[in-house]
């Protein structure tokens, strides 16, 4: 990381009204029970709501706060394939269903921890996901590649595959937020809102 690449939210960078509209309307017209209103009608009332929305999410960002309310969600259990038997519990995989107003806040934060990385080269050249053209099949093509090219040299190749099941809840919160203050600069109220999100 160079010294002076930070992530920081300024007055200039506030998020703006039509950042939260696009957020809005790009959205499926389903919600979450904790919604005050449906999707399909905050999107009717958009020219009205959108401002104190776009303020709501400006204030968590600034104060470096993700309100408590923001995390409540309705989780509902969705079978992992048809297939399955629907009498095991085992079988099935919790679904939280956040607020709309939590959703937005979030899409906002990714879309600008994601400029971040990028436009600072942060992220690694290998990652395949979340990285707009890259899958994991460009990441299965790219390991393909690398084992046909070595076996065409005679060279002895290993390959080692890890499955983690539930990876985020495995991964240890105070490790992640030194990395992403340490590797990839971010401080401040920032870090306090993925301290306060998490």
């Amino acid at each position: 990381m160079k010294k002076g690449h930070y992530i920081t939210v300024k007055s200039r960078n506030r998020c703006r009204e039509y950042t939260v509209s696009k957020i809005i309307f790009d959205s499926p017209n389903k919600q979450s029970d904790s919604d005050p209103i449906p999707t399909w009608l905050l999107k009717e009332c958009a020219t009205v709501i959108i401002p104190t929305i776009t303020n709501i999410v400006n204030l968590s960002l600034s104060s470096g706060h993700f309100r408590p309310l923001f995390k409540q969600s309705v989780v509902s259990p969705l079978l992992k394939k048809s297939t399955l038997d629907n009498e095991q519990l085992s079988n099935y995989r919790p679904i939280y269903n956040l607020s709309i107003i939590s959703k937005i806040i979030e899409r906002v934060v990714k879309s600008r921890l994601t400029d971040h990385l990028f436009s600072h080269s942060l992220l690694n050249p290998h990652q395949s996901a979340y990285r707009r053209h890259y899958s994991t099949e460009t990441s299965l093509l790219y390991i393909h590649d690398h084992l046909i090219t070595a076996i065409g040299s005679q060279k002895l190749s290993c390959l080692c595959l890890l499955d983690l099941s539930a990876a985020f809840d495995t991964t240890d919160h105070d490790i992640l937020l030194t990395w992403l203050s340490s590797w990839f600069g971010i401080h401040g109220s920032v870090l306090n809102w993925f301290k306060s999100y998490l």
